[in-house]
């Protein structure tokens, strides 16, 4: 039942970030522009089209159960700063990122579980990813 729920766990969190990705890098990065043209970036919407990136990516990643830590961690930083720089004004979006990223680090402290790529202990090569 443990893996089950990890297996769930994972599908909760790591979805949200494949749609949300998703939709950035099929013309949803409009939205972004003028917060990071606000920021001051050279090439905002290069910027938006990455964020994009790295939310799909991050999203897969632990969705596959693989590296599902780095991955927590880093999508969980991910939510406490976007929640702070772009929401720091909504009391109810900021504790929404900061639920989400306590999520994140509680996966990254379970870890994937067996129903997983590599059934959550990968070898060889793969195996220094954290």
């Amino acid at each position: 039942m443990y893996d089950e729920a990890l297996l769930i766990a994972r599908l909760f969190l790591g979805v949200p970030f494949i749609i949300w990705g998703y939709m950035k890098l099929r013309g949803g990065e409009v939205k972004l522009l003028p917060a990071l043209r606000a920021i001051g970036l050279p090439d905002p919407t290069a910027f938006a089209y990455l964020i994009g990136l790295c939310e799909l990516v991050g999203g897969v990643m632990l969705v596959l159960g693989y590296p599902v830590r780095t991955a927590s961690v880093l999508l969980g930083l991910w939510c406490l700063v976007t929640g702070y720089d772009a929401h720091r004004n909504n009391l109810n979006e900021l504790l929404l990122h900061v639920t989400s990223a306590g999520g994140y680090f509680a996966l990254a402290v379970a870890g994937a579980g067996t129903i997983a790529l590599f059934g959550g202990a990968p070898s060889g090569i793969f195996s220094y990813l954290p």
